[in-house]
């Protein structure tokens, strides 16, 4: 089969985890004998080039300014892009040029935060099916998070939005990482014109650089008992509700790790943790993360969609603990209590935490524990399930033809 996805970034640019989702299932598709390209946008022009099997198209991403330079501009140049990028027909003519000249089977699209969603017209008028992965909140709301400083989304997110309404209907299958992500999207109105079956749930898939299925974590031993957080410091991720927890926890031999990087200022997280046996490395290697904790934490209060930071935690041996918000039950377990909290309640995660290290490490869970989750992310079972649905979709485009 030969797949074409389209993603706004692909590696060595990344931003967040889509990035690298897609390179991982666009690699396994290759090693499984399936001829795949990926297009991207790029600050520079019209580039063609392999990368680990991979054809990679970059697109020139014809906005006011490149995605990473988003900091350097102020509020009403970044709303003013947002805006038109619903609208850019000249993206859109390029994806037509990589749709004819690689000649894909499907079209797999997947973040379309920085991706105006006429490229899926144009894919439509070339008579190719059309797979949607859902990895975030870019259809409905301007920041694709839903979350704005606690409220929901309103005018703003429809205006810079709303020309995305009608042509999702093109799309002939769509896909989320999480539950709650294609419910919320279902909600909306999104993807109804798709039968059941053609709307599924399929997980990101995920490893960690040196932590096969061998892998055996080095031993803890006369180490504090160590809570981990990692991935962007702000109030969303449920940074400042762990903080609150921490200090709710009664005085022993433990400590806080809350590793990564700050949005704006890290100097209000950091006077809030005043006091406390909390540090902030910032940037952290994966490995070198999880191998210094004992219990990881993923507290946010938005609905991520599904946090690559538990796969990661899982693959290394390390359990978590989350809020009860977006795809986080959906790798815990929905009655999984003793490790799921309210999203916001530091009273409730405090209860999580201090049980964890009452307990000590020699009686937390190991790999076996969630050992169905390593399986269903591991890349090539993800290739498999995304290859089934493909044929699916191909399946039902024949049917209606006929």
């Amino acid at each position: 089969m030969r797949i074409l996805h389209l993603s706004m970034l692909y590696p060595p640019h990344i931003l967040g985890g889509a990035e690298r989702s897609v390179a991982m299932l666009a690699e396994a598709q290759t090693a499984l004998g399936h001829r795949v390209a990926a297009a991207c946008t790029t600050p520079g022009a019209f580039v063609r080039e392999e990368r680990n099997g991979v054809q990679v198209f970059r697109m020139p991403h014809e906005t006011r300014f490149w995605a990473e330079e988003w900091p350097q501009h102020g509020k009403l140049e970044r709303g003013w892009r947002k805006f038109s990028q619903q609208f850019n027909y000249r993206l859109r003519d390029h994806f037509a040029r990589v749709i004819e000249e690689f000649a894909p089977d499907i079209v797999h699209t997947h973040s379309m935060v920085d991706v105006s969603t006429t490229v899926w017209e144009a894919a439509a008028e070339r008579n190719r099916p059309i797979v949607h992965t859902l990895r975030d909140y870019d259809l409905l709301c301007a920041d694709a998070s839903m979350w704005h400083d606690g409220g929901p989304c309103g005018v703003k997110c429809k205006v810079m939005t709303f020309a995305k309404v009608g042509r999702h209907r093109l799309t002939d299958g769509v896909a989320a990482v999480g539950q709650e992500t294609l419910e919320i999207h279902r909600r909306a109105g999104f993807f109804d014109h798709l039968p059941s079956d053609l709307q599924r749930v399929i997980w990101n898939p995920a490893v960690v650089e040196g932590a096969g299925e061998d892998y055996e974590r080095p031993s803890r031993e006369g180490q504090p008992f160590t809570i981990g957080y990692l991935g962007r410091i702000n109030e969303e991720k449920g940074v400042g509700t762990l903080i609150d927890a921490a200090r709710r926890l009664r005085p022993g031999n433990w400590q806080v790790v809350i590793a990564g990087k700050a949005n704006n200022s890290l100097e209000p997280f950091v006077e809030r943790a005043a006091g406390l046996p909390v540090t902030f490395p910032g940037f952290m290697d994966a490995r070198a993360f999880f191998e210094g904790i004992d219990v990881m934490v993923a507290p946010s209060i938005w609905a991520e969609p599904l946090p690559r930071t538990i796969l990661e935690s899982y693959a290394m041996g390390v359990p978590a603990i989350g809020a009860r918000s977006g795809g986080i039950p959906d790798l815990i377990g929905h009655d999984n209590a003793e490790w799921l909290f309210a999203p916001g309640d530091a009273e409730q995660l405090a209860d999580r935490l201090q049980r964890a290290v009452d307990h000590g490490r020699e009686r937390l869970p190991g790999k076996t524990a969630f050992g169905h989750v390593l399986r269903e992310t591991r890349p090539p079972i993800v290739a498999e399930r995304y290859l089934a649905f493909y044929r699916d979709v191909i399946a039902a485009r024949l049917a209606r033809a006929a």
